[in-house]
Parts: structure tokens; sequence; C-alpha cells
């Protein structure tokens, strides 16, 4: 059995870890880290919930610590991926879940990530539309939209959803003329509106101590598998590009994964895994139950 660990992104609703796994010490070591990269006190965050779960210098490295906690607990319980991947910002989670780079130096990115992509949204205010429907969907909504402002494709979720970032007035005229429902986001992610972010995530990337992997890295910018000293500038450009999830999916598919273990909040990816690929062994894994579970 091949064994993929998937990560979710940014927009998943909390509570992203169960209590009993957030009390380990691999957990805490981890949120530890957060805190330090934020100044905020995360374990409370992620126990109670708070405002400051909405910005994203600070839900991104609390999301990545909360994944990664979680994964500590599937790799000491023997289930170790051969595959990682991860949506938008689940990207970073994986990148140390594959033994690319360190866990808490993938939550210090997580962090600068966070702050450079809040403050570009400042700069370049913007959302998204998820857009219902296939090729021809997406193709109106992005001529529709363009006639009103600036707006790119974004993700391309699933064969039948697909996500468009640009300007307000694109976007509303977007909702207006095809199926679609405004996401509750801070800004336009993934379109040249974050473009000021790039070279800046790319230097902090690049400057991250390399570690051997243990397992391959299908990224999103190309939705093929990358080198591990390619993926600093991969996992920074694709602030400005679209998340090919539909071809990472695959390309797991083709690398003969039969076990598809979402690490962390999944209902979302499960849909997601599910709509593109149909019946699929997936694994949920949030809470203690959740690891012994998949370990057995």
């Amino acid at each position: 059995m091949t064994t993929a660990f998937v990560f979710a992104g940014q927009g998943v609703d909390p509570p992203w870890i169960g209590p009993d796994v957030l009390d380990r010490p691999a957990a805490r070591t981890l949120v530890a880290a957060a805190a330090d990269a934020t100044g905020v006190d995360i374990a409370r965050l992620l126990t109670r919930g708070g405002r400051d779960l909405a910005r994203p210098a600070i839900v991104q490295p609390a999301l990545v610590a909360a994944c990664l906690g979680i994964a500590a607990e599937l790799v000491a319980a023997g289930v170790v991926p051969a595959v990682v991947c991860g949506h938008s910002l689940g990207e970073i989670a994986a990148w140390a879940a594959g033994g690319h780079v360190a866990a808490s130096d993938a939550i210090a990115a997580a962090a600068v990530r966070g702050r450079l992509m809040a403050r570009e949204a400042g700069r370049h205010p913007g959302g998204m539309v998820a857009v219902r429907g296939g090729a021809a969907e997406v193709g109106c909504a992005l001529v529709t939209g363009r006639a009103h402002g600036s707006l790119a494709l974004a993700a391309e979720n699933a064969p039948d959803e697909h996500v468009v970032s640009g300007t307000d007035p694109a976007l509303a005229a977007v909702v207006a003329a095809v199926p679609s429902t405004r996401l509750p986001v801070a800004g336009a992610w993934h379109s040249p509106a974050m473009a000021g972010a790039v070279d800046e995530l790319s230097a902090v990337l690049a400057e991250l101590p390399a570690r051997e992997p243990h397992a391959v890295f299908a990224c999103n910018r190309t939705g093929r598998v990358a080198a591990s000293d390619e993926l600093p500038a991969l996992l920074a450009g694709q602030l400005v590009h679209p998340v090919r999830w539909v071809t990472v999916l695959g390309t797991l598919r083709a690398l003969g994964v039969t076990r598809y273990v979402i690490v962390g909040p999944g209902k979302l990816m499960r849909s997601l895994i599910r709509r593109t690929l149909g019946d699929v062994a997936i694994d949920i894994v949030e809470i203690l139950r959740d690891v012994a579970r998949v370990a057995a």
C-alpha cells in the first residue's frame, strides 16, 4: 500500500486538531514554535478560538503547526508517507512532513508567508469566488469578470469546481453571471495581486536548511513531482499562480498511491479527492483515535 499525506489549505474552519493531540509533546513543541513566530498564544487560539484566526499572519503558522503535530503522531505510530502534497498553504506543512525541511522552519515560513500575503492584500484589495462547473463555466466567469476588473484563475479544485481571484467589481460580475459563491477570505490569493510577496518569500524559503527527504513532493505550481532544490521557488511562485489540484491528484494516482491520509481538517479535501479520483481509500486524521485506526 502506497500512502500519501494530504494537507488542507487556509480555507478550512477550526478546530483543526483534537485536544488529545494538542496535549502530546510533539504538538506542544510545534505550537510553541508558532507562538514564537507570531507573538500570539496559539495554544489558546486552538482550544478557544478567537478573531486572530482570521488573520493570515496568525492562521497560517497555527494551521501548519497543528497539522504537523498530527503528522508527528502518525509517523511515531509507523505511518510514513511515500508522497506528500498540500492545497495552497498545505504545501508548507507537506514540505516538512516529507522531510524536506524542519517542522520549526516550515512554521516560521508560514508566518512570513501570512504576513506578506496580508500586506499585499492591503495594497491590492480583492477576494475569491468558487465557480461551480467545468471549463465552460470558468471560461465564462473569466471573460465576464475581466470586463469589470482584474480577475485570474486561482485554483482547479475538482473537475466541477474552480476558484477565481480578483477585484470586487470583477467578482460581483462573476457571481451575477454563473453559479458561484463568494469565499470568506481576506485577499485575492493565487493571483497577480500577490506579486509583491513572491521574491521576498522565495528568498526566505531558499535560506532554510534543506534535509534529506523521505517522501516525494507533488506541487501545486505544476501539479507534478518536484525536486527538493526546486521547492523554494515553486512554493513562493504559487502565490501568483493557480493551484493545480486536479493535476496533483492525477500525479498521485500515477505514482501508485492507494491510500490518501488527510492530516488535519479533512472534509473539504475528502470531497475534492472523491470528486476527482472517485472511490479511493481516504482516512481523515484529527485525533489520536484516528492515528490508532490508521496505524492498525
